[in-house]
Formats: C-alpha cells, structure tokens, sequence
C-alpha cells in the first residue's frame, strides 16, 4: 500500500523536529528516503501552510509557527483538574486514601483538588494549600526532573525551614533525595511537614518534558505507614503517565537533565 501524502508530511514533520540542528534540502534527501521530486512536493506543502519554515540564510528547514501555535491553542484549551479526574477518581477508589493534585506556583506546591478518603480523619487541608517543595512528596517530585542547573538556582538561598525531626534542612541531602526520586519516578513523605502526613507524589509532564503539575496519595501514619503507600507507587505513576499521555506530554529522558 502506498504511502499517503499525510503520512509523508507526517514523516518529515517528524524528522525535522527530531533533528538536533536544522536540515538542508539534501539532508532531507538523505535522512527522508523520499525522491527528490515527492520532497519538493511535501516541503512546498509544509511551507504553504506554515507547518515548516525555510531559512533563506543557512537554506536549511524548520518547523513552522503553526505548529507551534497549534500547541500553544492545545495547552490554553485544556483545565489539568479536568484531565486528570478520571485517575484522581481511579486512585480513590482504588487505595481509599486522600489523592490530591497540585501545580508549582513559586517556591510551593498549591493543591487545585482533593478527593477525601471516605473515612474520616479530621480537619484536612482544603483546596488552594500550599506547601514548600523541601518537605512534600509532591514538590520534591516536581523539583527532581528539573534540568540540575535549575534545581540548584532554586535551591540557592533557599531558606530550608525545620517542620518536624524528619524536615530535610540540607541542600545536599535534598539533592540525593532528587537522585533518588528520578531512579524510582516517585517521591515520599515520611512526616516531614506535619508529624502525622505521610505520601507519595508523581509528576505529570507537558510535551517539553517539563514537570507541570502532581498527583498525590496521602494519609495518617496511623493509619496508613508509608511503607503501605509506597505499594501504591506503581499505581500512581500509572495515572500519572495516563495523564501526560492525554496532554500530549512526554516524561524527559534523564541523561539530559544532569548538568544542565
């Protein structure tokens, strides 16, 4: 069966933007397959509709501006609470413990949603609480697949304020706690805010690979050690990539986040 000229465009689209430099037109020639003429034909159509652009400089080919607009519509359309309830709804029923979701908002996770366990455990934090990324789950999985360059600026004068005994106070502690969040793709918190929360966060991610926003799993240690949570991770982490899926994100490949 022949190839469509959609899957063609496709095909190209692809491998421009997956080049790691712009590509002139023999380069294409080379790295496409295609015969000269079919490439004639299928960059005069990326460049009428603006899906490819061609420098007249280098005479090399990149991608568009309205790919780029197409992205950024997708990105303003859609409401990450609403993308993520049906496995916030999956998790809930699934653990019967609190799951929350939060976004970084400076130097503090805010939470947009929380689905209350269905027994009861007294005053719970309510939509729009924040917490500081040092002592969460949720900001230390927000934090640990940032790019090593911006993680230590954020981390410089950061003021590490001690919660309870288990609060990480140490820059360099935190930052093999990061090591080990990017090794297992979730964090913990074993009550180092409140003497008596403990949980486990996931990161979702956008098509950057940019960390925007959390889900997590919470409880009492009375009720629920973290030891327990921590059986849910593989769970979360299934919501999580269901989630970035559906925004059309990727989770980043993480050779490229050290020493950035």
């Amino acid at each position: 069966m022949k190839s469509s000229i959609v899957e063609k465009l496709l095909h190209l689209l692809t491998l421009v933007s997956e080049s790691k430099k712009p590509r002139t037109f023999s380069e294409l020639v080379a790295d496409s397959g295609f015969h000269k003429s079919t490439l004639h034909r299928l960059l005069a159509l990326g460049l009428e509709y603006k899906v490819l652009q061609h420098d007249e400089k280098s005479k090399t080919y990149l991608l568009g501006p309205k790919l780029f607009d197409l992205v950024k519509n997708a990105y303003q359309g859609y409401d990450i609470q609403i993308m993520a309830l049906d496995e916030m709804m999956r998790l809930h029923k699934l653990v019967r413990q609190n799951v929350t979701i939060g976004v970084p908002v400076g130097s503090d996770t805010v939470y947009l949603r929380i689905l209350e366990a269905p027994h009861s455990i007294g005053p719970i934090p309510q939509p729009g609480m924040r917490e500081p990324f040092h002592c969460s789950a949720s900001g230390k999985a927000l934090m640990a697949f940032r790019p090593d360059s911006a993680i230590k600026s954020k981390l410089d004068g950061h003021h590490f304020e001690k919660y309870t005994a288990n609060t990480i106070t140490s820059p360099s502690k935190y930052m093999k706690v990061l090591d080990e969040v990017r090794r297992t793709g979730y964090a913990v918190n074993d009550r180092e805010e409140y003497d008596h929360f403990v949980g486990v966060s996931a990161p979702i991610f956008n098509y950057l690979s940019e960390p925007i926003a959390v889900l997590n799993i919470w409880s009492l240690h009375q009720r629920c050690p973290l030891e327990e949570l921590r059986t849910w991770a593989d769970e979360l982490m299934a919501s999580t990539a269901q989630v970035t899926r559906l925004i059309g994100g990727e989770a980043p490949v993480l050779e490229d986040l050290v020493n950035h």
